[in-house]
């Protein structure tokens, strides 16, 4: 069972938490000894549930656990410095597992310090790292944890992110231990993800010293593992949950998995939801593991079955194919075997690489293995091994033999196979007799989700398509990885730090509109706005053409990515149109380029750059659709938060304009 996170599960809560920017804290409960529910608020979202228990886990629940009567004074303390206060960044602390949470309050910061390694930790502290508050007090030799000392990190280990191979192949060779025990313990990777990471890049984990091409695919299987957190996240069961990752591991490939689209959902019923059905009635349980017996014996009968049919079809073809360039197979049989009497392996070896080049029998060697008295020669493509001791036509036996055998096997693969099948039916029509489960999970809250896409930067075009843009360079990031599809259209700004936009065609043609529309709604969420710019540069171009890696191999920053070949150029506008529309009685804000809803909406105002601050350009819109609304609708205008309209605007200055 699962004790607590690893520095990639950290660095993908991390990662995901940062969506929570500019959420109101509401209020913190210290709810056991180790643990803390925080309630925060923003504002396209409503109420968040933050659960934070030292030593172990930090993601937002849906299992909230009730709020004691009495707050702790670690709590008191906590509400005295972070209620009303605004999260302003999440972020792991050198890639250990640390997580430091850090709040406004007027001109004043402040950071929660979340240790979960070992019995872990929860601290608070000013921003010049003094503590404020402490959730369990504690002296090291190096570092204390206790009211008005200065909070210290525990020494940082070299983050795995950016070290290079020399520098891997020092912390290795210089380590009293083999490679897994030194990725685990020095670069604090832990025990599974030591052995991914030499299992990606097929280095033997129990290595005593590495060269440098082992360390260059080390530290790719580093990076190939970074680059997938941010997918899909799963639950790992074998009877009961036992594990929850960020991405898949190689070493669970045989488990059954639960798939979630964020760490933070897995993580919430890994924690809350499975750990407490553990308790399931033995019943259940022995269902279970008589079920998952033969299921498992089932997948190892039809792999073998397949891997059968495989065989008798490549032997057969190797056969095949030794008859049918039979005259140059059979001399070069004949001449290995006669050059063995008069000369060394050496010499024979380096005679045929001679040869090789002159259109002749050499040319189909690709191998001599001394010590196997075989040889290996390519025919069409296909590595074929033959005795050298044997003629051609009895190497072709040879393989027409092994064919034959393979298919004998077919028949009773076919019959067991069948019998399994018959079994679980039998499991499974029987069931697990009426077991009764207790359902001791704490409520599930009931929240509206919000669709997939409302996380990012979102429009509907005036031809149907769905166009999304990033926030920042992590929904860049998780965009381009996660949601562009092969079909699908990149639009970007020619300009530094401009958003990742996509177009999703969903296999349809787009129309020229749609693209213009798109270019205008990357070119105003560009720094094009802040430099008042009227217009600028855009382009467009296929998924395929957008990769996170340079020419020489180099990963670039997190949200940027480099296009390769040809750009379809275009200009976009730096306007936008900011409105509301009435659904079902909610009301609901949204911002576009104007050419997407001119027809749609009578709810509009147009923004353009200009000096008006963000609370300004909110009371102005504001101000504007309460003028051009009737009576009725004017009520509920007026209710609408500023905050409500101010994520929707653009980065800089704004002036508002009515629709023309």
């Amino acid at each position: 069972m699962k004790s607590n996170m690893t520095s990639f599960d950290v660095f993908a809560v991390g990662s995901e938490l940062n969506d929570l920017i500019d959420a109101r804290l509401n209020k913190v409960y210290q709810v056991s000894s180790n643990e803390l529910k925080i309630v925060l608020n923003l504002k396209e979202i409503g109420k968040i549930n933050l659960v934070i228990e030292a030593g172990k886990r930090i993601h937002t629940t849906h299992y909230p656990k009730p709020s004691p009567t009495v707050p702790s004074v670690f709590a008191m303390t906590l509400r005295k410095y972070l209620v009303n206060s605004i999260l302003q960044d999440v972020r792991q602390i050198s890639f250990d597992r640390i997580i430091e949470l850090k709040f406004k309050k007027g001109e004043d910061f402040f950071l929660i310090i979340v240790e979960l390694f070992g019995k872990g930790n929860i601290l608070l502290t000013n921003e010049e790292s003094r503590i404020l508050a402490v959730m369990h007090p504690q002296r090291f030799k190096i570092r204390n944890l206790i009211g008005r000392e200065k909070y210290t990190p525990p020494p940082p280990k070299l983050n795995p992110f950016k070290l290079s191979s020399t520098e891997l192949i020092n912390v290795v060779n210089e380590s009293k231990s083999n490679l897994v025990k030194s990725l685990a313990s020095n670069l604090g990777l832990g025990g599974l993800y030591a052995e991914e990471i030499c299992l990606r890049a097929n280095v033997n984990k129990n290595s005593e010293k590495v060269d440098i091409v082992s360390a260059n695919n080390l530290l790719k299987s580093i990076i190939e593992i970074k680059n997938e957190i941010g997918s899909e996240s799963y639950i790992i069961s074998k009877i009961y949950p036992f594990d929850v990752v960020p991405h898949p591991i190689i070493k669970y490939s045989d488990y059954k998995k639960t798939t979630f689209t964020t760490f933070n959902n897995a993580l919430d019923e890994f924690y809350t939801t499975y750990e407490v059905d553990r308790i399931d009635n033995i019943r259940e349980e022995r269902f279970n593991e008589k079920l998952g017996i033969f299921e498992t014996r089932l997948k190892d009968q039809e792999d073998a079955l397949n891997k059968f049919k495989s065989n008798v079809k490549k032997f057969k073809e190797f056969g095949n194919l030794i008859y049918s360039d039979f005259g140059r197979l059979s001399n070069i049989l004949e001449s290995i075997t006669e050059a063995k009497r008069f000369f060394k392996w050496d010499d024979i070896i380096r005679k045929i690489n001679t040869g090789k080049g002159k259109n002749n029998e050499a040319d189909l060697i690709k191998e001599i293995l001394p010590n196997e008295g075989s040889v290996i020669v390519s025919i069409n493509d296909n590595d074929i091994r033959l005795d050298i001791t044997k003629s051609a036509s009895q190497n072709a036996d040879f393989y027409y033999n092994k064919s034959k055998k393979f298919k004998a096997k077919i028949a009773g693969a076919d019959i067991a196979i069948s019998k399994t099948k018959d079994k679980i039916k039998y499991i499974l029509d029987k069931g697990p007799k009426s077991i009764h489960i207790q359902d001791n999970k704490p409520k599930k809250l009931i929240v509206k989700e919000k669709k997939w896409y409302e996380k990012f930067r979102w429009f509907i075009s005036s031809d149907g398509f769905l166009i999304l843009g990033g926030r920042d360079s992590t929904s860049n990031e998780i965009l381009v990885k996660k949601h562009m599809s092969k079909n699908d259209i990149f639009v970007h700004a020619d300009i530094h730090g401009a958003p990742a936009v996509i177009i999703k065609t969903e296999g349809k043609t787009v129309s020229q509109n749609t693209i213009s529309e798109a270019y205008d709604f990357a070119a105003s969420f560009s720094k094009a706005w802040k430099h008042n710019l009227v217009a600028i540069d855009t382009y467009w171009v296929n998924p395929q053409q957008v990769s996170k890696t340079t020419e020489h191999g180099e990963f670039i920053s997190k949200g940027a990515f480099v296009i390769r070949g040809k750009r379809n150029i275009g200009k976009g506008k730096v306007e936008l149109a900011i409105g509301i529309f009435f659904k079902d009685d909610i009301i609901s804000v949204f911002s576009a380029p104007l050419t997407s809803i001119q027809n749609q909406n009578k709810y509009v105002v147009k923004l353009v750059p200009g000096r008006l601050k963000s609370k300004e350009t909110a009371e102005k819109v504001k101000e504007l659709l309460i003028e051009i609304s009737n009576d009725s609708e004017q009520i509920k205008i007026k209710e609408i938060p500023l905050t409500d309209i101010q994520i929707f605007l653009p980065s800089g200055g704004c002036e508002v304009l009515k629709r023309s």
